[in-house]
């Protein structure tokens, strides 16, 4: 019964539709001769361009200025003149030079009107014992504080109202302090930073008051994975001496952090023959005179020489249970490679470029280094890897070269297989295309960093600390342009003989034994 229905229903609308086709079909017929003519009127008009006036030209209709189309000169205005030929652009050359008492000077022209101005001291971490490992990072920060002629309230406030950005930082080779301001302000500027550096007053209530913050903040920097991780491989590949101590300081050397030990590590440590103080736009000869003029009280020279780096490897582990942080296994392997002075140090930053890495957010996006390494063969074809990234670290006797990777707790055996393969391989065959890849992408970092003026003086007063002079750009792409596929295997061959470094921290249930690991490179 409900299907004939239907069927009826179905034959009852076909014919509906069938008879309205025929009406509309005679109708066309009928009306055919004046529809044409009124469909090309149709056509016609809306074939004619139409204007509509745009919103802001509504509002300005009535404005008296006159209509210049943007490609014609300014009615009675004349165009400005060629520029000349003889005109050059700043050289990227620095000027050095070493002053009567030791302090050597280095500039770099720039045609901002902000200028940036460094002292370097050659200080750090590597110059400490573990009874007072950290009063580096405790005297940074206690730079800005109050000196012996001025308030930490009056340096703030002189600051503020010159529009000055000032700051202090500390490593394990060095110590900075910089700021960025306008170029009539440097006089002013860099008197500040020899006062802050020449005259520290240490007060006692501003030592108690950083010591709290102090403490708070080591709470803060345990949560902080990559840098826990990073301070342990230093530690397991120098055997926590020298380069091996952290560089910040433990909860139970901050009582010692007294008035008088931070003016005796003043004293040994910020001696003119290891200060450079460099600027960036600002001119040479002034800054001589200035530095002439306001490093005047510096202690003398002292006989510390800088302990010798001892690379020995070695493994440091940091086990919590698997509820505990960020639920993940950290791994981190290194070798012994090219510093500072050494020929295969371009080649090794190479290798480094051609590595890559990341993390596994960003593994497939353009731009993000995705036919590096260990994207296209830890990130691109393991999904539990969370992240996997090659490292450096370079210091003027020594240098850390290696792979840190996150993932699940039960994948550490994986992971620690995929990264020991990887570090295998740099010293396998390498494509024309992957190596030419690497230096464009190292030249093409050197010079966007160098874009930064501030960048730009870190450069200057660390190549001045370490070499004595300022490589350009240029010299450095030219070295870049130069590796070739075998600098990049010796480089990988040698740092693979030397002891191997581990670190670890997290749920290391799954990790393999040191032992395990090393024999991979064996």
């Amino acid at each position: 019964m409900i299907s004939s229905r239907f069927s009826a229903l179905s034959r009852g609308a076909r014919s509906a539709s069938a008879a309205r086709r025929a009406f509309a079909s005679s109708s066309r017929a009928h009306l055919a001769p004046a529809a044409a003519a009124g469909a090309a009127q149709v056509a016609h008009e809306s074939a004619a361009p139409s204007y509509t006036p745009s919103i802001m030209e509504k509002i300005f209709s009535k404005s008296k200025m006159p209509r210049i189309p943007l490609d014609t000169p300014w009615p009675g205005v004349s165009p400005l003149p060629p520029t000349p030929s003889t005109a050059t652009a700043p050289s990227e050359h620095a000027t050095v030079s070493t002053l009567p008492s030791g302090i050597r000077v280095a500039t770099l022209p720039s045609a901002s009107p902000i200028a940036s101005v460094g002292v370097f001291i050659d200080a750090g971490s590597r110059y400490e014992s573990v009874d007072n490992n950290g009063i580096t990072h405790f005297l940074e920060l206690m730079s800005l504080k109050s000196t012996q002629n001025r308030s930490d309230f009056r340096l703030v406030r002189d600051m503020l109202k010159l529009g000055a950005n000032v700051s202090a930082s500390s490593g394990r080779e060095h110590v900075i302090y910089s700021a960025d301001c306008l170029n009539e302000h440097v006089p002013h500027i860099l008197g500040t930073l020899g006062d802050v550096i020449q005259h520290h007053a240490f007060d006692h209530q501003e030592l108690l008051e950083e010591r709290e913050h102090y403490a708070t903040q080591i709470e803060q920097r345990e949560k902080i994975m990559d840098l826990k991780m990073m301070e342990a491989i230093h530690e397991a590949a120098y055997n926590g001496t020298g380069l091996g101590l952290s560089l910040y300081a433990p909860q139970h050397n901050l009582a010692s952090f007294t008035g008088d030990a931070l003016r005796q590590y003043v004293r040994q440590h910020f001696t003119p023959k290891r200060m450079v103080v460099s600027a960036v736009g600002v001119d040479h000869k002034a800054l001589v005179d200035l530095t002439n003029e306001v490093f005047t009280s510096l202690p003398a020279d002292s006989s510390m020489v800088k302990p010798p780096a001892v690379y020995t490897g070695g493994e440091v582990r940091m086990h919590s249970r698997s509820n505990e942080g960020d639920g993940l296994t950290h791994f981190a392997l290194a070798f012994e490679t090219a510093n500072w002075h050494s020929k295969d140090l371009v080649a090794m930053c190479v290798l480094q470029m051609m590595m890559g890495g990341g993390g596994s957010f960003s593994a497939g996006g353009p731009g993000k280094g995705m036919y590096s390494r260990l994207y296209s063969n830890v990130l691109n074809k393991y999904d539990w890897a969370e992240s996997c990234t090659c490292f450096n670290s370079i210091f003027s006797d020594t240098s850390l070269f290696g792979i840190y990777g996150t993932s699940l707790p039960e994948k550490a055996g994986a992971l620690v297989d995929v990264v020991s393969k990887e570090m295998l391989r740099m010293s396998g065959p390498i494509s024309d295309a992957e190596l030419q890849r690497a230096k464009n992408q190292l030249r093409s970092a050197v010079y966007m960093q160098l874009e930064s003026r501030t960048l730009k003086l870190e450069d200057i007063g660390r190549q001045v600390m370490t070499y004595g002079r300022v490589q350009s750009a240029s010299d450095i792409s030219a070295q870049i342009e130069a590796v070739s596929g075998e600098d990049i295997q010796r480089v990988a061959k040698s740092m693979l003989a030397t002891p191997l470094t581990v670190a670890a921290a997290g749920d290391l249930t799954q990790l393999p034994r040191y032992e395990q690991i090393q024999r991979a490179f064996k």
